[in-house]
């Protein structure tokens, strides 16, 4: 079987209406304060009435939608979340799309609407709509024996349903009319559709129809007797405890569900800190330098086959020796070419062991002729005069340096200064970085933390 939220709305109005008529009588204009860990409603009325409190969601003008309290289990007691849930797994069972959905876009008398048809499938029937501020109501179901309500009486029910119509909230009336009285215990028996009774223990009344609305009521005889309007009370408490059995069960699944995302909010922010922990560790790590064959525009030098290349290792009967160098004369150059061959021929065998393993150091020849130092002294004498020469011009240079000096300095000055403000410029965001991913970090654990709270009651 299905039914239409508008369906669930019918069926809850009239009763409603008498609830809420009782539950004012005890508050009148009272304070109320509300603690869901208790839980507890507490009216400050004299004396101060404390019922149970049954969150359904909350309406926000500001962001525009209806929430229910369901959505994110776990952020209040099981058993406030009750009523929610069990409006949940009833429109499941009756096909009530606004009772499965766990955010509607707000429209007018939306949360007063929800609340009615939950109203129908909790069997709780008195609300409050708490305002928590910054344009956030919180809608509540309240239950409790202060507000139980006397015996039915056809005058009481008569008064009820024509100031529950005042608000053009019902529209099937003969449904209306039914669940009223089957609700209160009271006997209702139909003659056509258009034409039903209802008998209590004062007395009776005939209801007329038109159209699915009310179009006149009547006293009229009672039709059944005082065993039939007992029976109809069985059926009526009966229903109840069906409800509140129904109601078990909701508390039940909440605890199963609240548990089961309980874990997953954990496990997901575990998840969360150890990619940020190895972000942060892979930020920290140095980088290593790319390989030589990785740098663009660099080839490793390959070894040839032909002659000995650079890279191979030393040999093993290798010892160190002596190296000494000296600036060759062309004269002496050419002497030394020309006593070569002699020399090797005059050298004895041994000379070679010994070269074989230390090199010989050869002195330069002290004895030299007159023309050999005239050249020598003329060669002096050139690179003085080209010292000299190159003096003057570095002389001459340093005078127009120093004219334009101040300009220099200055232009100087300003690359500076502009080239150290570069550099500031740079290193600011590398120095603003990690504070603001740590911010980032912190807004993200908050808003993670506190996310559907914020969205619920607007924080």
């Amino acid at each position: 079987m299905t039914k239409t939220l508008q369906d669930l709305i019918d069926e809850s109005i009239f009763i409603s209406t008498e609830y809420q008529a009782r539950l004012a009588e005890i508050s009148g204009d009272s304070e109320w304060t509300v603690d869901f860990s208790a839980p507890s409603f507490t009216l400050d009325s004299d004396p101060s009435v404390s019922l149970d409190p049954y969150l359904l969601g909350t309406e926000s003008d500001q962001r525009g939608s209806w929430i229910w309290s369901w959505q994110e289990l776990g952020h209040f007691p099981d058993v406030v979340v009750t009523a929610a849930v069990q409006a949940r797994e009833a429109g499941e069972h009756l096909g009530v799309q606004e009772l499965t959905t766990d955010e509607l876009v707000l429209s007018e008398g939306l949360a007063r609407r929800l609340t009615l048809a939950s109203k129908a499938v909790t069997g709780v029937f008195a609300h409050y709509p708490a305002a928590a501020g910054g344009g956030v109501r919180a809608w509540l179901l309240v239950d409790g024996p202060q507000l139980e309500l006397p015996e039915p009486t056809v005058n009481r029910m008569g008064r009820i349903m024509a100031q529950a119509l005042q608000t053009n909230t019902a529209v099937h009336h003969q449904r209306a009319v039914d669940s009223y009285a089957r609700l209160r215990g009271a006997h209702i028996s139909w003659d056509t559709e258009a034409c039903a009774v209802i008998t209590a223990a004062d007395g009776a009344l005939r209801l007329w129809f038109d159209d699915h609305s009310i179009s006149g009521i009547e006293q009229a005889e009672p039709v059944v007797s005082k065993r039939e309007l007992a029976q109809a009370a069985k059926d009526a408490d009966k229903h109840r405890q069906a409800l509140r059995e129904e109601a078990r069960r909701s508390l039940a699944i909440a605890q199963r569900e609240s548990e089961q995302q309980r874990l997953s909010r954990e496990e997901a922010e575990a998840q969360r800190v150890a990619a940020t922990e190895a972000a942060l560790a892979s930020e920290d790590e140095p980088q290593a330098a790319p390989a030589l064959e990785d740098t663009e525009g660099v080839e490793r030098t390959q070894p040839t086959a032909e002659g000995q290349p650079f890279d191979q290792e030393p040999r093993q009967d290798a010892e160190p020796g002596l190296v000494s160098t000296h600036v060759v004369e062309d004269d002496e150059a050419a002497t030394s070419e020309q006593a070569a061959p002699a020399a090797a021929a005059a050298a004895p065998a041994s000379d070679d062991a010994v070269t074989d393993a230390h090199p010989v150091i050869e002195e330069p020849d002290s004895t030299r002729t007159r023309e050999q130092e005239a050249e020598d002294e003329d060669r002096r004498s050139a690179l003085e005069r080209l010292r000299a020469e190159q003096a003057e011009n570095d002389a001459a240079r340093a005078g127009e340096s120093a004219e334009s000096a101040p300009a220099s300095a200055a232009s100087g000055s300003t690359a500076s200064t502009e080239a150290a403000d570069e550099r500031a410029e740079q290193a600011e965001p590398a120095r603003a970085e990690a504070p603001e991913r740590e911010a980032e970090t912190q807004k993200g654990e908050e808003t993670k933390k506190k996310g559907f709270f914020s969205r619920f009651f607007g924080l």
